[in-house]
């Protein structure tokens, strides 16, 4: 059976609250997709959809008790090719724990989105439609409007599984 949800990290609200508001302010629907909630994705949905979710979810929150609490810095907004606008997170342990992570899974899932070889742990604040690109501006009208949030530093203390309902909609499942 195919699932569709994937397992990241959830900001804290005031920041989730901050980010949509930029992220509503700035979003054209001929140019980019409804935005999601602000998250950091460690296993994107190709990497788990044929596995249970609730099997998953038992996994992550043994493995992952090793390496929580994590700190974690959001850092500045960049631009990822032409077609999606984010914000780089920084932390000492993500990669570990990511690492940690994808070991759960079995050799044949895809752990990590193409074109990117390697894990980038961020904060996507607008994907460009398919075949649509942003001009470089947009990321600093971005910049612009989160100056004041960003350097951010937070604590979390637990990974989320973000379980699929509707289109670009998602219920956070708390894994504790």
């Amino acid at each position: 059976m195919q699932h569709t949800y994937y397992i990241g990290m959830q900001l804290p609200k005031e920041l989730v609250t901050s980010i949509e508001a930029v992220q509503n302010e700035l979003f054209n629907e001929e140019l980019m997709s409804k935005p999601l909630e602000p998250h950091i994705t460690l296993l994107p949905p190709p990497a788990v959809e044929r596995l249970e979710p609730e099997e998953l979810a038992r996994q992550v929150k043994v493995t992952a008790a090793a390496l929580l609490p994590l700190s974690i810095t959001l850092t500045e907004v960049d631009i990822y090719k032409d077609f999606a606008i984010a914000i780089t997170v920084e932390s000492d342990k993500i990669h570990a724990l990511q690492r940690a992570l994808v070991a759960l899974l079995p050799p044949e899932a895809e752990a990590i989105y193409y074109p990117n070889p390697v894990f980038s742990p961020h904060v996507t604040l607008a994907h460009a439609l398919h075949g649509k690109s942003f001009p470089a501006e947009l990321a600093s009208q971005f910049a612009a409007k989160l100056a004041s949030r960003l350097p951010t530093t937070f604590t979390t203390t637990h990974l989320t599984l973000f379980q699929w309902v509707a289109p670009r909609e998602y219920k956070d499942i708390v894994i504790k």
